[in-house]
C-alpha cells in the first residue's frame, strides 16, 4: 500500500536514512567486540559484512517491489490476514526492543562519563520527549532529523579519526591474515548487526517517491557506513594495543581523550552531546517503524502506540541494568540475523515461487 504523495520522500534522502539506521551507539565500542573474535584482521570483517548488507538490501528491494508496499502487505499476501499479521508482530517487537537497546546503551555512556548520579529515569524521558515530537510529525519529520544527524556529527568524526593517526602504528595491522577463516566469520557475524538498521526499509519503502529508483542511494549509504565503520576500527587498531583494546568498553569513544584544544579542554563532552543527535534520529525511526506497522496490524491510531511504548522505554531503561542489558543485545542480535538474514530471503524465495505458480495457473 503506497502512503500518500504528501508523506514522501525523494529517493535521494534514502541515503541518510541508512546512515541513520546504521550508525548507533555501536561504532563507538564495536571495535573491541570484533577483534576478540579475529584479533586485528577483523577490520577484513567489517567490509565483508558490508558487502553482506548489500546483498541483503538488494533482496529487499526485490521482496518489496513485488507488492508494492511494506512487510505487513508481503506477510498478508502470503500468509493471509492473521498468520501474516502475527509474523508482522514479531517483526515490531524487533524494532522497540531495538530502539531501548539504543536508549539504554545511550544512557550508560552519558552516566559513565558525565552525570553518574542521575538518574535514568529523567535521562530516558527527556530523550523520548524529543523522539514523541519527532515520530508525531509524521514520517517526513523523522527523515529531515536522519539528514540533521548526518549533517553535523560527521564534523566530529572527521576531528576525532585526525588526531590518533598522530600516534598510529600500522604495523599493528600485520600480518594481514592472520587468523582462521572460523575466525574471521565471527567477526563478520558481530560486525553484521554493528551494520544492522537497513531492516527499516520494510517499513518505509511504501514512503519513498518512486521507490524502485531509490536503490542506488541506499547501496551508497551501506557503502559509506562500511567505509566509516572499517575507518573506525582501522583507527582504533593502529592506536590501542591488544590489551587496551581488550579492557576498553567505547575504544572510539575514548579517543576523545587525546584531543586537546586551546578553548576547548573536555572534547569528549561536545562529542556525546553531539551524539544525542544521531541516538534521537535512530530510535525515533525505529520507533515509527514499529508504531507504523501496529497501525496496521490493530487497526488503530498510530499515536496511541507511540505513547504506550514511549513509556514502556522509559520504565524499562530504569528497570535494566548491566545484565539485562547483555542479554537483551543478545536476543536482538539473535533476532537481527535470524530474522533479516534468513528469514527474509526465504520470503523472497516464497513469494518468488507462489507469483510463477500464479501465472502458471
Amino acid at each position: 500500500m503506497q502512503a500518500n504523495i504528501r508523506h514522501q520522500v525523494s529517493p535521494f534522502l534514502v541515503f541518510f536514512i541508512v546512515y541513520n539506521s546504521q550508525v548507533g551507539v555501536g561504532i563507538l565500542g564495536f571495535q573491541r567486540t570484533i577483534a576478540v573474535k579475529a584479533g586485528y584482521d577483523a577490520w577484513i570483517g567489517v567490509l565483508a559484512a558490508g558487502c553482506i548488507v548489500q546483498v541483503f538490501i538488494w533482496i529487499m528491494y526485490k521482496l518489496l517491489g513485488k507488492t508494492d508496499g511494506d512487510i505487513v502487505d508481503v506477510h498478508s499476501t502470503i500468509f493471509g490476514n492473521v498468520l501474516g499479521k502475527f509474523f508482522s508482530l514479531i517483526i515490531m517487537i524487533y524494532y522497540w526492543l531495538a530502539s531501548v537497546s539504543v536508549l539504554v546503551g545511550y544512557i550508560k555512556i552519558i552516566k559513565v562519563w558525565m552525570f553518574p548520579t542521575l538518574p535514568s529515569w529523567i535521562l530516558s524521558t527527556l530523550i523520548l520527549l524529543l523522539v514523541y515530537y519527532s515520530v508525531s510529525g509524521g514520517f517526513r519529520t523523522v527523515v529531515g532529523i536522519s539528514f540533521t544527524s548526518f549533517i553535523f556529527p560527521q564534523i566530529m568524526l572527521i576531528i576525532l579519526y585526525i588526531f590518533p593517526l598522530k600516534t598510529a602504528h600500522f604495523s599493528n595491522l600485520l600480518p594481514i591474515m592472520n587468523h582462521s577463516f572460523i575466525e574471521l566469520l565471527d567477526s563478520i557475524k558481530s560486525s553484521m548487526y554493528t551494520l544492522a538498521g537497513t531492516e527499516a526499509l520494510l517499513m518505509y519503502y511504501p514512503f519513498i517517491r518512486d521507490a524502485k529508483s531509490s536503490q542506488k542511494f541506499a547501496h551508497l549509504g551501506v557503502l559509506f557506513t562500511s567505509l566509516l565503520y572499517t575507518i573506525s576500527a582501522i583507527v582504533s587498531f593502529t592506536f590501542y594495543s591488544e590489551n587496551q583494546l581488550s579492557e576498553n568498553i567505547w575504544p572510539e569513544l575514548s579517543l576523545t581523550k587525546i584531543i586537546r584544544l586551546s578553548y576547548l579542554e573536555r572534547f569528549e563532552y561536545l562529542y556525546i552531546s553531539m551524539y544525542l543527535i544521531i541516538v534521537i534520529a535512530l530510535i525515533a525511526l525505529l520507533l515509527w517503524c514499529s508504531t507504523r506497522g501496529l497501525k496496521r496490524i490493530f487497526n488503530k491510531k498510530q499515536k496511541y502506540f507511540l505513547l504506550v511504548l514511549s513509556i514502556l522505554s522509559v520504565i524499562l531503561s530504569q528497570l535494566i541494568n548491566d545484565q539485562i542489558k547483555e542479554i537483551l543485545d543478545k536476543y536482538v542480535t539473535q533476532l537481527n540475523l535470524w530474522i533479516f538474514y534468513g528469514y527474509i530471503p526465504i520470503l523472497l524465495l516464497i513469494f518468488t515461487v507462489l507469483k510463477r505458480g500464479n501465472q502458471n495457473g
